[in-house]
């Protein structure tokens, strides 16, 4: 009797399905569990060759569809003010908008503390660095958290 080296496909395709469903609440999906079951699935039914299959896996991990499209930075000024940075992954499919949202979700936490009630836009700009091999799109503003009101019985002796 042989020994199995390898899995049969349908078990592997099985076992890497229930390996992407596998997730908590509060985490981000692992779809890409599902990848490699489907480069096995099409290299294995001849419908794409080895090289082609390691190109799109290539491909896949530069691209990261998964991966949040702005990095950011965040850097407290004074007690009530904050400097955001954001930054645009270098290869994206989407999200050339969404700079200024990212921002205002941002501000918008930090407006949720305690003892602050909103936010005002200090300053706001866009742009795009020009760097190599990608040009990369910017954002960056400043915040100044507003104060909640202080009640008049409160000030009271």
């Amino acid at each position: 009797m042989k020994p199995l080296r390898f899995l049969p496909l349908p078990l592997a395709t099985v076992v890497a399905g229930m390996l992407g469903g596998c997730s908590t609440i509060g985490e981000p999906p692992h779809d890409w569990l599902l990848l490699p079951a489907a480069a096995v699935a099409a290299v294995h039914s001849g419908y794409i060759k080895i090289p082609a299959a390691l190109a799109g896996v290539a491909v896949y991990a530069l691209v990261d569809p998964l991966a949040p499209n702005w990095a950011m930075q965040e850097a407290r000024l004074a007690e009530d003010r904050f400097r955001i940075v954001l930054r645009m992954k270098a290869l994206h499919a989407g999200g050339d908008g969404e700079a200024r949202q990212v921002f205002a979700r941002r501000a918008a936490q930090l407006a949720s503390q305690p003892g602050f009630e909103a936010y005002d836009i200090v300053s706001w700009e866009e742009g795009i660095e020009s760097t190599r091999p990608f040009a990369q799109r910017v954002a960056w503003g400043e915040i100044r958290l507003r104060r909640q009101p202080v009640p008049m019985a409160a000030l009271r002796p």
